[in-house]
């Protein structure tokens, strides 16, 4: 029972903050806007309960709950380092290699980058079609520079462009 209240509590501390942020005026703008509240809010009511928030932390939980008991025992997490081991091991012979690791590193990082654009494709083909046109670059490109105008001036002051360029995917940069 404790674990569960441990686990619970570390799940909750975890997801809050991802609220908090979609929540403030810092949240992204122009085609990104509300990115983290739209994927959270996965029944589009236009609030977030409990479920929504901690639903992939849940998933992962569940992954890990290989007997699912409710709990993750340290057999449970054990053999999830073990199979984690086994992916980059790509030999098999028990030890990870400074090729492996790179190769696993590169395997990542391609994921990543097809993650990256599958979501640039989403956001900017507007119709759908699988393909982007001049026309919906050009307007993403228009509607950017729109959220960064604050006063609308039709002009990126050197206060507008810093703010615009201390953002990466809405988050400030450090």
């Amino acid at each position: 029972m404790k674990r569960k209240i441990i686990i619970g509590s570390v799940i909750a501390a975890l997801a809050i903050p991802a609220l908090a942020y979609a929540a403030t005026d810092d949240a992204p703008k122009g085609p990104h806007k509300g990115g983290i509240f739209e994927r959270l809010d996965t029944n589009k009511d236009g609030e977030i309960t409990f479920e929504e928030m901690t639903a992939k932390s849940t998933e992962r939980f569940s992954k890990l709950d290989k007997d699912g008991n409710g709990t993750i025992s340290v057999e449970e997490m054990t053999v999830q380092k073990k199979e984690f081991f086994d992916k980059i091991d790509a030999d098999g012979n028990g030890t990870i290699n400074k090729e492996e690791a790179r190769a696993f590193h590169e395997m990542k990082r391609e994921e990543r980058k097809e993650r990256h654009s599958s979501r640039m494709l989403e956001i900017l083909d507007k119709d759908k079609d699988g393909t982007v046109t001049k026309e919906e670059f050009a307007a993403a490109s228009e509607a950017r520079f729109e959220a960064a105008d604050s006063n609308n001036d039709g002009v990126l002051s050197g206060d507008e462009l810093q703010k615009m360029g201390s953002k990466k995917h809405g988050k400030k940069k450090s």
